[in-house]
């Protein structure tokens, strides 16, 4: 994902170094360059995974029935365990804020009194 926007934002550049654009749209650019730059040093020694939820909460399933069968996991899987329950309990988090809980519009949000 972030390695075609890298590509979108590379052509971005040049064609706004190329062209007579507002230097504003310029200096976008090259801050969301300077994002992913420092992403990628945040993140360089990290491998990204990613599973479906239902995928992760088999995983997370997996783990527990061979917990109870062994009473201790290694520390990799023990960690592994622990990352993805994370997640999972986080994606679960953000499936409790409803759209009904929010108003439709932001100048519909109730006035505040004072």
């Amino acid at each position: 994902m972030l390695s075609d926007y890298r590509i979108w934002l590379e052509s971005e550049l040049k064609l706004l170094g190329n062209a007579s654009h507002h230097a504003y749209s310029f200096g976008q650019a090259n801050m969301a360059k300077r994002a992913l730059e420092r992403l990628d040093h945040e993140v360089g020694d990290r491998v990204l995974v990613t599973f479906t939820l239902p995928e992760a909460s088999g995983i997370l399933t997996a783990l527990e029935m061979l917990l109870e069968k062994t009473s201790a996991l290694p520390p990799e899987l023990a960690g592994l365990r622990e990352r993805i329950s994370v997640a999972v309990n986080d994606v679960h988090g953000l499936e409790r804020i409803k759209a009904s809980d929010l108003p439709e519009r932001l100048d519909e949000a109730p006035e505040e009194t004072g």
